[in-house]
């Protein structure tokens, strides 16, 4: 017959212990990047660059374009010692980037932005009616699609004022 424990034990003593003994432990830990990730990189980054997957202590990373890649390769260093300071340990050892889609991460609110970390700046009238126009002649739908995403890049953050704009020339 078994004999019962004498109090409650917490489960969260309990989860750890099974991980522990599986040797799940390391793998847990390199997971939690995925939800430290837009606080360890702040906003800026964030709108550019997300975690993929993590493989063998690898933690690879999408990231817009190759110029976001270059300017990353500068801070792999410091954005790997932040993520292991705020894991407790040495879950990762390297952060590989790689040019690809920069989707929001699981687990972020589906309405909305999916970017909470994205700053949205609205577009005013005139530079919605521009894109438009420009597009408009373009019948390939997944050419139109990325180069609105262009244009929308390049109008956002910048002044208002149409005349500053090269493309109203």
């Amino acid at each position: 017959m078994r004999s019962r424990l004498r109090s409650p034990v917490p489960i969260s003593s309990v989860l750890d212990d099974t991980l522990r003994r599986l040797g799940l432990e390391a793998k847990v830990k390199q997971h939690q990047v995925f939800s430290l990730w837009s606080e360890v990189v702040g906003p800026k980054i964030c709108h550019h660059a997300q975690p993929i997957h993590v493989r063998g202590g690898r933690l690879f990373v999408a990231v817009e374009d190759s110029m976001w890649l270059h300017q990353l390769n500068f801070l792999k260093h410091q954005i790997l010692m932040e993520l292991n300071r705020k894991l407790d340990k040495a879950a990762i050892y390297e952060i590989i980037l790689r040019v690809g889609e920069v989707r929001p991460l699981l687990g972020q609110p589906k309405d909305g932005d999916p970017f909470p970390c994205r700053p949205q700046e609205e577009l005013g009238a005139q530079q919605k009616e521009r894109v438009r126009a420009i597009l408009s002649p373009i019948k390939d739908q997944g050419c139109q699609e990325v180069l609105q995403r262009l244009l929308l890049r390049f109008y956002r953050g910048r002044p208002s004022q149409e005349s500053n704009n090269p493309l109203n020339k």
